[in-house]
Formats: C-alpha cells, structure tokens, sequence
C-alpha cells in the first residue's frame, strides 16, 4: 500500500468521516500533510507523562501512539469505530497502549480510572455535549486533568457548520460554559497554522476577500470548493506551520483549553 492510500482521509476511501490512516511508517509524511492534527498531540503530549490518559475519539490510532510515547504510563484510545479500531489495533502496538469501542455516551473504564483525559476536534461531533462533558469527568481521578480542542467560532455558523460532519461549533463564551459545571479552565489557547493565517489573509484581501466573507463559497460543492481553496492558500504567499499560543487565541480557528476536574464540593 502506498503512502498517499495509507495517509487518505476517508470520506474517498474507508469510511465517511474526517479520519486520516497512518501508521508509524509514515509520521514523517503525515507531520508534513496534516501539521495541525499533528500540533494538537504534540501540545496534548506535555500533559501526559506518568500519568493513565484517556485519548477520547482515537480515531486510527495515530495521536494514542503519540501519547504512549510521550511517556504517558499507560494509553487507552477510544472510538465509534470499528473499522477505525481494528486499524489502530493492526498499526499501533505498545504495551502500554490499548484501544476500545465506545460511542462517547458511556465510556467504557471505572469511574476515577484515569489522570488525564485529551480529547481533540471531538465534541463538536457530539450529540448530547453535556452528558460527553460529564462522562469526561466521571473517568477521571479528583483534580485530573483535561486538554480539550474545538473550532472557535461565531454567528449563526455555529449552528450550521461548513464542516458537514460537526453536528454544532461553538463560540469562546459557549464552550467555556459547557465545561464549567465539571471542570475549571487554567489556560485557553488558540491553534493557528499556515493554512488558517493565509485563508485570514484572504479574507481580507479586495475582491476575493469580499466574496469570502459573504459566504458565497459555500454554494460551490464540497470537492470543488476544496481543490479550489486548496490552489489558494498553495499561491497565497509563505506562513510558518501549526503552532498554538495563549496571545491571540481569539483569532485562532481552534480553541484549545487545559483545565481540572472540580472537586465534589466545587460543583
């Protein structure tokens, strides 16, 4: 099997989600194709040695494996998917990484099992998101910790995503309201990429810019849109790669908070 096959995202080959299928073969191809998928874990993996993590919707396995070997004592990823699961199972194996079914509503470990739970561009997928959030803090120890990633976004967009596989976006004031009853947020942050700072750029350009921010794009179908978006941002001039910052995350088109469980008597 080829790289590009190996590295597809589905929704043109295995399943019809966001997920891409690497294997360990490949992190040097997949850092360089996805930067801020890749990003989102290397942040996430300052958050995990020593300690049990849960990687919450692990996809193809890919950001587990990176968590087990940023010194985590033990992985457990889970997802909705078995297809997603077998290929995680067949590509990335430590003994301290294992993989299990579960479609987010009830997870499947003890109550007070893990130390820190990362869960990346999950929630916005979830269709009851205050039950996820308490599950979330139902696995976790008393003060375990949290890294959380969403899109930020505003207006009537939250509502109606351009992503057609999030059910909901949300703005700051939203997500940090959703958290709030289970957790305590101690840092929020903001993921740019090279991507995301040329498509503002764009925005704000004359003439292209102004049709942008009219929305008018979204009539053109999905592929179309992309390869054209795609040859964009490719001519728009060079930006540096991901990279996630507490200065001016309300710019950033992802959100990424760090916070604690509540105690019992915080809630």
């Amino acid at each position: 099997m080829s790289d590009t096959v190996i590295l597809e995202s589905a929704g043109h080959g295995r399943d019809e989600t966001e997920r891409i299928w690497p294997t360990p073969q490949t992190e040097s191809l997949y850092r360089e194709r996805f930067p801020d998928d890749w990003a989102r874990y290397d942040f996430a993996s300052q958050h995990v040695r020593g300690r049990r993590v849960l990687d919450c919707a692990s996809g193809a396995g890919y950001g587990s494996w990176l968590l087990a070997r940023a010194g985590a004592q033990s992985v457990i990823g889970v997802d909705v998917s078995e297809d997603a699961l077998s290929w995680a199972r067949g590509h990335f194996v430590l003994p301290s990484l294992e993989f299990r079914r579960s479609d987010g509503g009830s997870l499947p470990l003890e109550s007070g099992s893990v130390d820190q739970v990362v869960s990346l561009e999950t929630i916005e997928h979830v269709p009851a998101p205050k039950g996820f959030v308490k599950e979330l803090a139902r696995v976790l120890v008393p003060n375990g910790g949290l890294v959380m990633s969403t899109p930020l976004t505003f207006g009537a967009a939250r509502l109606k995503p351009s992503n057609r596989y999030h059910l909901r976006e949300y703005d700051d004031e939203e997500f940090a309201s959703l958290l709030s009853e289970d957790f305590e947020i101690v840092q929020r942050l903001g993921q740019h990429s090279s991507q995301s700072a040329r498509y503002a750029d764009l925005k704000r350009a004359p003439g292209i810019g102004r049709l942008l921010r009219s929305g008018i794009h979204r009539l053109v179908p999905d592929g179309l849109r992309q390869r054209v978006r795609t040859w964009l941002l490719r001519s728009w001039g060079n930006r540096p790669a991901a990279w996630i910052s507490s200065d001016d995350w309300m710019n950033a088109p992802v959100q990424i908070v760090v916070a604690r469980k509540r105690s019992t008597t915080e809630r």
